[in-house]
C-alpha cells in the first residue's frame, strides 16, 4: 500500500497505471527485480532528492526502469523497451512532452550507468539503482541471490564468468556519480563487490586456468634469456668479415647475466598483485627496444658484395631483436589472461613458479638452439654470390614478347591445363604431356577402354594447387567394358612422370584433387579416395555438392537445394566430419528456380592463405553475380561483394560460365553479360579484386566476337599468369589472329611474331581462333585453336 501511495501522490489520475507498474513488479520471474528492489530505489531518490534537477521525473523513471525485465534479453534490450513504455504510457496519461522525454532518456542510462558529470538527474537515478551494492551484507547477499535465481537458465561456470565480468566493470571505476553517494556508500558498495567476486572465482576458473598465464609468463622470460644469449652472440663477433685478430672481442659475459636479471625481476613482480605496472611497463619497454633495434639492424644491414663474407653478427642481432619483440608481446598477453575472469583463480605460489620456471627453461632452449642454424642458412645465404647468371641451351627466357615458341598439330580437341610437369592435354582415349619450353611430349597415358574423353572440356582435367598431380576423367565405353568389371573412370596421375598413383571409378563428379586425396561428389555425397594414403572417406551432407576445395587439412564443399539453401562447409580430410559451416542462403537472396549446379559458381583457394572464396547468382535485380569469401581456419564469412552488370547463367543464348581463379594478390574473374542481341558483338567482364575485403583492383570490358560466344568460353578461354593478368586468343580487325593480354594496364593485343625460321613462319599463318583454349605451364602462355597447341615467348 505504501508503493500504491507513492504513486497516486506522483500521478493521482493514473492510478490503473500504478496497478500495471505493481503488477509487473511483481511477475513470478523476479527475484530481485521487484517491489523491494523498487522500494528501496524510491527510498534512495529521497535521500538524493535535493540533488536532483526534477527529483519528480526521477522518480517517474525509476517507477519505469525495470517495468520490463526478461533475463533473456540481449544487454540493453529491457532498458530500451522499458523507456519506450514509459514513453507510451505517460504520453497517454497527459505527462508534459519535455518531462517524457526525459524519463526516456534516464531510463536508457540504466542500462550501463554512465552519467555525464552536468547531468544532476541522471547522477540521481543512477546511484539510486546501485544502492543496493552500499547496504548490509545480509541484504546484499539477498541481491546476489536473486541475481543468481534471475539467471537461473545460464549454467554456474558461465555465469560466474559473466558476473565476474560485470563486477570488475563496476569495480573499475567509480561507483556513484553523486558527491554524497560516493562519500556515504562507495566504501561499503566496494566491500561487498570484493566479497562476492571472491566467492565466484573458484566457480568461473577451470581447474588449471590459473596456470595458462603463468605459461605465457614462462615463456615471455624464457625468450628474454634467449635474447640476451643471442645478443652476446652478436656483439661478441666481428663487425665485417675476414675480421683482424684484435677486432674479435670473444663473448660478453655481462649479457646473459644482464637478461638473467631481467628475468627474476619480472618473476618478481608477477608476483605481487598489487603492483600490475611491474609487469605492464617491462612489457611496452621490450617491445619497443625491439622495433628500434629491428630498425637499426635493417638499416646497417651490409649489402651483399662479390668477393666479400658476411659476419655472424648482424644475423644474431637481428634475431635478438625480434625475441625482444616477441618477449615483449608474451608478457603483455599473460597479464591480460592474468587479469581476465577465466583466470582469476591463481594456482599455489609454488606450482605457478615451478611452471613458470620450467617453461622458461624450456623456451630459452629452444630459442637459442634453433637461433644457430638459422644463422649459419642466413649467412649461406648472404655469402653466396653470383656474378653471372647461365641459361640452359635451346631455353629462351620468357618475356611475352609474342614470339612464336613452338606450334605442333593436334590429333583431337581437348582441355588442356598447365601443371609443373608441363601442359596436359585431354584427348579422346588418355593424356599426354608436353614440355611447356619445346612442345616435345614427355609422356602418355592411355587406356583402350577410353572413349571420347575429350568431350568432357576443361572440366575433365583437375590439377592439384602446387601442379605437381593430375586428376583426368576417362570415361570408359560400355561396348568396351568386360561383363562384370566396373573399369576406373579418373586416373591420378604424377604430372611430371606421368605415373598413375591410383585409378577411381565412380559415377560421380571429381572436385578437387592433391598428392593425397581425390575429392568426388556423388549427388548428396562427398566421397575422398586416397592417392598416395590409404585415406578413404563417405560423408552425406543435407543436398547435392556442387563444389569443392583441398586445403592443407581439410576439404571444402558447398552442397545446395532447389528450396534456395546453400551451405559451405568445411570437412575434415582424415575422417570427413564437418568442421564448420556457413549458410549462404542467410546472406543472400538465391535463386530457388534454377538448378544448383547453375547458380552456385566456382570455387578456389587463395594460395597460401586460408581463405576460399566463390561465386554465386541471386534473383536479386533480375540476376546478379555475387563473389563471398570464407576464413577456412575460422569458419565466418570474411567478406560478400556484387559484381556490376552481370545476369543469371545460362539464360538465353548469349549466356556462359564465370571463370574464377586466384593468385597470393588478386582474385581474377571473367563472366559475360547478356545483354546484346544475338550475333552481336558481347562485352565480356574481366576484373581483379583484393582478397583481403573484395575491393576491385581493375575492371574492363572485352568485346567478344559472335563466333567466341559460347557457355564455355570464359571457363577455358583465357588464361592467368602468376603476376595476375589474364591472357586470351581473340580475331583482330585485320583478319590475323593473336593474343590479348588484360590487366592494370587495359586490354593489350599482342600479335603473334614468327621465329627466324621458315617453319615458325608457315606455323604462324595457320593460327586460327576458333574454339580457343588457353593455359598457362610454367609462367608462359599455351594456346589451342582446336587444330593447333602452341606457345609463346
Amino acid at each position: 500500500m505504501d508503493l500504491r501511495d507513492q504513486w497516486n501522490r506522483l500521478l493521482p489520475h493514473a492510478q490503473p497505471l500504478g496497478d500495471d507498474l505493481l503488477a509487473r513488479y511483481a511477475e513470478q520471474h523476479r527475484h530481485y527485480h521487484d517491489q523491494r528492489h523498487l522500494t528501496e530505489m524510491l527510498e534512495a531518490v529521497d535521500e538524493l532528492a535535493d540533488l536532483a534537477a526534477d527529483p519528480e521525473t526521477v522518480r517517474l523513471a525509476a517507477w519505469f526502469h525495470d517495468a520490463i525485465y526478461e533475463p533473456t534479453a540481449a544487454p540493453g534490450e529491457n532498458e530500451e523497451l522499458s523507456a519506450q513504455l514509459a514513453e507510451l504510457e505517460l504520453s497517454a496519461y497527459g505527462v508534459p512532452a519535455e518531462q517524457v522525454d526525459e524519463v526516456g532518456r534516464l531510463i536508457r542510462l540504466t542500462a550501463k550507468h554512465d552519467c555525464d558529470p552536468d547531468d544532476a538527474n541522471g547522477a540521481v537515478l543512477c546511484d539510486a539503482d546501485l544502492r543496493i551494492l552500499s547496504l548490509p551484507a545480509d541484504r546484499y547477499d539477498e541481491y546476489a541471490t536473486g541475481i543468481r535465481e534471475e539467471y537461473g537458465h545460464i549454467g554456474d561456470r558461465d555465469f560466474a564468468r559473466g558476473r565476474m565480468t560485470f563486477l570488475q566493470g563496476l569495480a573499475g571505476t567509480a561507483l556513484y556519480a553523486t558527491s554524497r553517494g560516493h562519500e556515504m556508500w562507495e566504501a561499503a558498495a566496494r566491500a561487498n563487490v570484493s566479497r562476492e567476486l571472491s566467492t565466484w572465482a573458484p566457480k568461473a576458473a577451470r581447474p588449471i586456468s590459473g596456470l595458462i598465464p603463468m605459461i605465457y609468463l614462462g615463456a615471455a622470460l624464457g625468450v628474454i634469456v634467449a635474447a640476451s644469449v643471442l645478443l652476446g652472440r652478436g656483439l661478441g663477433a666481428a663487425a665485417h668479415w675476414p675480421a683482424a685478430p684484435d677486432e674479435s672481442t670473444g663473448f660478453p659475459v655481462w649479457a646473459p647475466i644482464a637478461g638473467t636479471a631481467v628475468a627474476a625481476a619480472l618473476t618478481c613482480a608477477w608476483f605481487r598483485r598489487a603492483q600490475p605496472r611491474l609487469v605492464t611497463v617491462p612489457a611496452l619497454a621490450l617491445i619497443g627496444l625491439g622495433v628500434i633495434a629491428i630498425g637499426v639492424c635493417w638499416w646497417r644491414w651490409p649489402a651483399a658484395q662479390p668477393g666479400a663474407a658476411m659476419s655472424e653478427r648482424w644475423p644474431y642481432l637481428m634475431l635478438a631483436s625480434v625475441a625482444l619483440v616477441l618477449a615483449g608481446a608474451l608478457l603483455a598477453l599473460a597479464r591480460r589472461l592474468r587479469l581476465a575472469p577465466p583466470y582469476a583463480l591463481a594456482p599455489p605460489r609454488a606450482l605457478g613458479l615451478g611452471v613458470t620456471l620450467v617453461c622458461a627453461s624450456l623456451l630459452a632452449w629452444i630459442v637459442v638452439s634453433a637461433g644457430e642454424p638459422f644463422v649459419q642458412a642466413r649467412l649461406e645465404t648472404a655469402n653466396t654470390v653470383s656474378t653471372t647468371t647461365t641459361v640452359p641451351p635451346g631455353v629462351l627466357p620468357v618475356q611475352l614478347d609474342g614470339e612464336l615458341a613452338w606450334s605442333r598439330e593436334v590429333p583431337a580437341t581437348g582441355a588442356i591445363a598447365g601443371t609443373a610437369g608441363g601442359v596436359a592435354e585431354l584427348r579422346s582415349d588418355g593424356v599426354v604431356m608436353s614440355d611447356a619450353t619445346t612442345g616435345q611430349i614427355r609422356w602418355r597415358y592411355a587406356r583402350a577402354d577410353v572413349d571420347d574423353a575429350a568431350s568432357a572440356g576443361s572440366r575433365g582435367l583437375l590439377v592439384s594447387g602446387d601442379g605437381r598431380t593430375l586428376a583426368a576423367h576417362l570415361p570408359y565405353a560400355g561396348d568396351r567394358a568386360p561383363s562384370g568389371i566396373e573399369l576406373p573412370t579418373y586416373a591420378v596421375l604424377d604430372a611430371g612422370t606421368g605415373k598413375p598413383l591410383t585409378e577411381v571409378h565412380t559415377d560421380g563428379t571429381a572436385l578437387a584433387v592433391d598428392a593425397n586425396q581425390l575429392l568426388v561428389a556423388e549427388g548428396k555425397y562427398v566421397v575422398a579416395h586416397g592417392v598416395s594414403n590409404p585415406t578413404h572417406w563417405r560423408t552425406r551432407l543435407q543436398c547435392t555438392v556442387t563444389q569443392g576445395v583441398l586445403l592443407a587439412d581439410q576439404a571444402v564443399v558447398v552442397d545446395a537445394c532447389d528450396d534456395n539453401h546453400a551451405v559451405v562447409r568445411g570437412l575434415d580430410l582424415t575422417n570427413g566430419k564437418q568442421r564448420w559451416e556457413v549458410d549462404l542462403g542467410i546472406r543472400f537472396d538465391l535463386s530457388a528456380e534454377l538448378d544448383p549446379t547453375t547458380w552456385v559458381g566456382d570455387m578456389v583457394a587463395v594460395p597460401d592463405s586460408r581463405e576460399v572464396t566463390g561465386l554465386v547468382w541471386t534473383g536479386a535485380a533480375g540476376g546478379t553475380l555475387y563473389q563471398w569469401a570464407v576464413d577456412v581456419g575460422e569458419g565466418r564469412v570474411l567478406w560478400t561483394s556484387p559484381v556490376p552488370g552481370t545476369p543469371r547463367p545460362r539464360l538465353g543464348a548469349s549466356s556462359c560460365d564465370a571463370q574464377l581463379a586466384a593468385t597470393h594478390a588478386s582474385l581474377v574473374l571473367v563472366t559475360c553479360r547478356t545483354d546484346n542481341e544475338a550475333g552481336q558483338i558481347q562485352n565480356y567482364d574481366v576484373s581483379a579484386s583484393s582478397p583481403a575485403d573484395g575491393t576491385t583492383q581493375w575492371h574492363h570490358l572485352l568485346p567478344v566476337p559472335p563466333k567466341l560466344q559460347r557457355p564455355e568460353y570464359p571457363r577455358d578461354g583465357f588464361g592467368m599468369l602468376p603476376d595476375g593478368r589474364v591472357v586470351t586468343l581473340m580475331p583482330q580487325p585485320d583478319g590475323t589472329c593473336s593474343p590479348v593480354l588484360v590487366g592494370t594496364t587495359g586490354i593489350l593485343p599482342r600479335p603473334i611474331v614468327a621465329g627466324p625460321t621458315a617453319a615458325s613462319v608457315a606455323d604462324t599463318k595457320k593460327v586460327t581462333c576458333d574454339k580457343p583454349a588457353v593455359t598457362v605451364a610454367d609462367g608462359r602462355p599455351i594456346f589451342s585453336d582446336n587444330t593447333r597447341l602452341f606457345a609463346l615467348n
